[in-house]
């Protein structure tokens, strides 16, 4: 069974945890990622969310097991980001990715967006593949990124 879970501040460390197994794998691909003297990645505005009103820390959980995290933050009124998204490896099945984006979309009223580097092959096929599900959507690229909007209809 698949759910989400908004993560309390008891399990704010576990989510850290994932944060850092998302952004070392990320890192492969994004050579912004910073890493201190522990070799653990840099990332400044975790704490913010269990703080700002505008962020929202949530897990994936499959068969209670937690197989994924999302950071979303609301840049303004209906327009929210994901800033940081995740599904474990072992989970990267059976449409569970997919799924939990989805879902989080539904949770909130409004657009989304959300970007990638064209240097991650596999983020580019998944969030183009997801942002197709959606009547409305669209993207511009840089010479870095590619960013989509989709909304709701």
């Amino acid at each position: 069974m698949r759910k989400i879970q908004i993560v309390s501040k008891a399990k704010m460390e576990e989510m850290r945890n994932f944060l850092y197994d998302y952004l070392i794998e990320l890192s492969e691909f994004d050579p912004d990622i910073k890493f201190d003297e522990k070799g653990l990645p840099i990332y400044n505005w975790f704490d913010c969310y269990w703080v700002d009103k505008d962020r929202y820390p949530l897990f994936l959980v499959i068969d209670e097991k937690i197989a994924g995290m999302a950071m979303i933050r609301e840049l303004r009124s209906q327009l929210y980001d994901f800033a940081e998204f995740y599904v474990c490896p072992e989970f990267r099945k059976d449409g569970n990715a997919l799924w939990f984006a989805s879902e989080l979309t539904k949770l909130f009223d409004g657009q989304f967006t959300f970007s990638t580097r064209f240097t991650n092959p596999r983020a580019i096929k998944f969030w183009g593949k997801f942002a197709k599900t959606f009547e409305s959507n669209s993207y511009n690229d840089d010479s870095i990124w590619r960013n989509w909007t989709i909304r709701k209809i």
